[in-house]
């Protein structure tokens, strides 16, 4: 109950952002395309924590505190899903290239639990079988 969210700071750059002197350089780094496994690591698998608690601070406490009422909200009969269904048993190996522009992963070369099988966002499928299918739209 101490930590209210978990949040990424999902801020990549191209390689030219990065490439220069240290204090010329782009803050950032890819984030938020790991964040649900580096949770289950670190709180599931470690036993300080369950999935209950992990939905409410990487879904339902953050869309509460930013005041955005159409995420983070229950499953219901006919309201728009929003929702991500996570392969726990799944492991995966982390690469630099993802569907993101940058190549700074800090987890590149781990192998990290559960995999994000299938995303809805608004009622559409866009991520099926862990492929990007379509791009979200508000």
């Amino acid at each position: 109950g101490t930590i209210d969210i978990i949040a990424t700071d999902h801020a990549p750059h191209p390689i030219e952002a990065k490439d220069c002197e240290w204090a010329a350089a782009a803050f950032g780094m890819v984030g938020l395309e790991t964040a649900a496994s580096v949770a289950q690591l670190v709180l599931i698998e470690s036993g300080k924590s369950n999935w209950q608690r992990l939905a409410e601070v990487l879904s339902h406490n953050p869309a509460a505190i930013g005041g955005d009422e159409g995420q983070g909200q229950a499953i219901e009969l006919g309201a728009a899903a929003n929702i991500a269904l996570i392969n726990p048993k799944a492991k995966r190996k982390i690469v630099s290239k993802t569907a993101s522009k940058s190549l700074n992963n800090p987890y590149a070369g781990l192998e990290l639990p559960g995999a994000v099988v299938h995303t809805v966002f608004n009622g559409r499928l866009t991520v099926q079988d862990g492929q990007l299918i379509a791009e979200a739209k508000n």
